[in-house]
């Protein structure tokens, strides 16, 4: 049915906050044009619930028809007729000129049939290496003067299962953030080359990814606009700016997974001249700028924000392979509530290497208020690039339970207006005098409810379940790109890290009791964890690791924990030692682990020991199919530990030893037990033995283990022969060695050779059992 005209909304005058914008253009707000066609609705959504018979009557082909055949200047309408509210459809396209308007009460809804979003025969609806194998549900390529308008609303259906499988939309999406894969799912509405584009009151709802990505455009305009998508649904951004200039995001309220707004900049050009004003940031990532900002970001304002419960608040993120200058930004009379992270600035943000430098400087904080507790992080990228911020009249409550990082920053502060000063190393806090004494912006009554959706249909879907594991992501596109970060915000009781493949230069310490931190990808070498402390420059052996493990309950998996120090300086006879793992929990497991150094490698400890001359307290490892490199007592400690189908291997040296086992007294609850395991060397290296005993009462046993030509027949040695006389108390033993290191013949006369019975109580749930019958072999199999 064709109409002649549709109701227009006053031109308002030109707002007072508008005339301070950073948006070079005179916005007003939008009016909704006169109609070229109104079409009626032909489906019924009864509960949200689209039947199976209508989910293959799409409306795609009669409403792309109307917008290639509406006149520029015109709208094609959307309405219910009764009951009937929904338009089904794929992808479509508009046009320049034409505005697409969903009316009140009326709903265009985005069918769940991936095969319509191709850009490939079968790459939509998938998760994958490369991602991005879908259309978008509204595109707009190259079409000037056009918009999305009304008071209906665009429902992506990213909970919805799709067409013929048991998965929806957002089920990929977290599939690919636990696989560290991408998910190729069709966004709400792409922009590229869009000039003067305008979003006017419509409400977008449960974008599969992104709702509104913005590319490459001069004049971009959202009014009014409301998003509505889970806090769960990842990489659901709300409205992301890139590359373009004049924009204005005004008296909207947006409730997402992902940044309510992310400004981004490439290589196609800058980000400039933006004007954020009049908002509501509910959950989500608040307002950010990056992570790729290699064109620049510069002259935005973000005026009147309110940001209630999003993980952050106000955050800059990049890092050295897509980083570029943003300066230039004011941030005014913005309230942030229960922001778990209220002000961020990293150009950190990812490991990347590469030379597109972040610098951020110029940017000014003004009337902002942080009403709780968060952590706070203040970095420039060094010493020569450092963050250049400026603090009038900033407050934050409750700074004695937040946490700071800052680093590189140099920081001006109006005298006597705010009471935030970043705290940390390197940073230069200047005050500057001020004309008059500052007071908390009041923030009373800016924390509104989300507006009623009353005229906005909602498509039924189901919402993703809370995810309560820390995930860590080199590349960015984890919670984290730091795992310490993660450790740090972890619950006390401890949480799972899943961590993404990548090097991850960084010093770890769990202690907090019942971590699991493990990788989705089984090869463990993709994933490393890796740093160069040495005792002598750390003050000590055991201050040298670069993972310590203090707490309980630990568990890894599918990782590499190094330390490289040998790498860059020669290994010598003193503080050359240089941990990949310091381990003291108890019940601590380590599968498919790698463990890489020379001398020191692995320290497994006890805790407790009393001064006194008493036994310590024996902290239980199990270490299965393991892979253990290094040289000289390359396994050490006195805890109480199981190495169960591992590889041991051996680096050249001119004297190796595998253990050095430190049982102190008789009765100590101390040992290592190598079961099953292959003991391995690089070309050349010879003359290798199975321990030598660091205490007096050094126990290690060897069962049914493989040994390679580089086992000196002997296997054993003192510690200091003719010096020491531990290996006359000691206890070392072997069960069925295999290979042409096993030489019982020739092994030093105070080995053991156990009989089968004997060898039974060394298996790992005997031997790590304990008071609490603890079974490492049963737990580490329901991980």
């Amino acid at each position: 049915m064709r109409m002649a005209k549709f109701p227009v909304f006053p031109v308002l005058l030109l707002l007072p906050s508008l005339l301070l914008a950073q948006d070079t253009r005179r916005v007003t707000e939008p009016h909704i044009p006169a109609a070229c066609v109104t079409l009626e609705a032909n489906i019924a959504a009864s509960h949200g619930v689209i039947s199976l018979a209508d989910e293959q009557r799409l409306d795609t082909e009669r409403i792309q028809n109307e917008i290639d055949h509406c006149a520029p200047g015109k709208a094609v309408v959307l309405r219910a007729r009764g009951k009937r509210d929904v338009f089904l459809t794929g992808p479509i396209a508009l046009r320049s000129g034409v505005t697409l308007v969903v009316s009140a009460n009326t709903a265009l809804v985005a069918s769940r049939d991936p095969r319509l979003y191709d850009l490939s025969p079968g790459s939509c609806g998938v998760v994958s290496d490369r991602g991005h194998g879908c259309k978008p549900l509204i595109s707009v390529d190259g079409a000037v003067d056009s918009g999305i308008m009304g008071e209906g609303s665009i429902d992506g259906r990213g909970g919805a299962k799709l067409l013929g499988q048991n998965i929806t939309w957002w089920d990929l999406a977290h599939e690919a953030k636990i696989t560290d894969r991408q998910q190729s799912v069709p966004w709400l509405v792409v922009l590229r080359h869009a000039d003067r584009f305008t979003l006017y009151k419509i409400t977008l709802r449960n974008s599969p990814g992104f709702h509104v990505a913005v590319n490459e455009t001069d004049g971009f305009t959202a009014w009014g606009v409301k998003i509505m998508t889970p806090n769960t649904a990842r990489n659901s951004d709300g409205i992301d700016p890139g590359s373009s200039r004049n924009v204005t995001i005004t008296h909207c309220y947006i409730h997402t997974g992902d940044d309510d707004v992310g400004v981004k900049s490439g290589k196609s050009g800058p980000s400039s001249n933006i004007s954020i004003l009049h908002n509501h940031f509910y959950t989500g990532h608040g307002m950010s700028i990056g992570s790729g900002t290699s064109g620049g970001v510069d002259h935005m304002l973000v005026d009147d924000l309110t940001i209630d419960g999003a993980d952050n608040g106000i955050r800059i993120k990049s890092d050295r392979s897509r980083g570029g200058l943003v300066h230039d930004l004011v941030y005014r009379d913005v309230c942030i509530r229960d922001a778990k992270n209220p002000l961020v600035f990293t150009p950190l943000y990812t490991t990347f290497s590469g030379n597109d430098l972040p610098v951020y400087r110029d940017i000014t904080l003004e009337n902002v208020h942080i009403l709780s507790a968060g952590n706070y992080t203040f970095l420039g990228l060094d010493a020569e690039h450092k963050l250049g911020l400026n603090l009038d009249n900033v407050f934050a409550d409750d700074q004695e339970h937040s946490t700071w990082l800052a680093k590189d920053a140099d920081i001006t502060v109006e005298t006597q207006r705010g009471n935030l000063e970043p705290k940390g190393d390197d940073i230069d806090v200047k005050q500057v005098p001020s004309s008059s004494p500052g007071t908390p912006l009041n923030c009373d009554g800016r924390f509104v409810p989300f507006p009623s959706l009353a005229t906005a249909p909602e498509m039924a879907g189901t919402v993703p379940p809370v995810d309560n594991t820390l995930y860590v992501a080199a590349d960015g596109t984890g919670d984290f790109y730091s795992i310490q970060r993660a450790l740090d915000v972890a619950p006390k009781d401890g949480a799972l890290v899943l961590v993404a493949p990548g090097t991850y230069r960084e010093v770890l310490t769990i202690d907090k009791p019942n971590i699991r931190l493990r990788s989705a990808n089984s090869d463990a070498s993709k994933t490393v964890v890796v740093n160069d402390r040495s005792a002598g420059a750390n003050g000590g052996t055991l201050h040298s690791a670069t993972v310590n493990v203090t707490a309980d309950n630990f568990f890894a998996e599918n990782i590499t924990f190094q330390n490289d120090f040998n790498t860059t300086h020669p290994q010598l006879p003193a503080g050359s030692q240089a941990l990949a793992l310091l381990v003291t929990g108890d019940r601590a497991i380590f599968h498919n682990v790698r463990l890489l150094g020379n001398q020191d490698t692995v320290y497994a400890g006890s805790r407790n020991c009393a001064p006194d001359g008493q036994p310590c307290i024996a902290a239980r490892q199990y270490f299965s199919d393991c892979y253990i490199a290094g040289n000289v007592d390359f396994i050490f400690g006195d805890g109480k530990a199981v190495f169960d189908h591992c590889e041991i291997h051996s680096t050249p040296h001119s004297e190796g030893f595998i253990t050095a086992q430190a049982k102190h007294y008789p009765d100590e609850d101390s040992g290592f037990v190598f079961n099953q395991c292959k003991l391995t060397a690089d070309p050349g290296v010879i003359n290798v033995y199975l321990g030598r005993p660091w205490r007096p009462y050094a126990t290690v046993v060897f069962l049914n283990s493989e040994m390679g030509s580089q086992i000196a027949p002997a296997g054993w040695r003192e510690w200091h022969p003719n010096q020491t006389h531990s290996i006359e108390t000691a206890f070392y033993a072997e069960f069925n060695s295999t290979g042409p290191g096993s030489q019982p013949a020739q092994r030093d006369p105070h080995t053991h050779f156990l009989s089968p019975d004997q060898a039974r109580q060394y298996e790992p749930s005997v031997f790590l059992s304990g008071s609490d019958n603890w079974d490492p072999v049963h737990f580490q199999a329901q991980q």
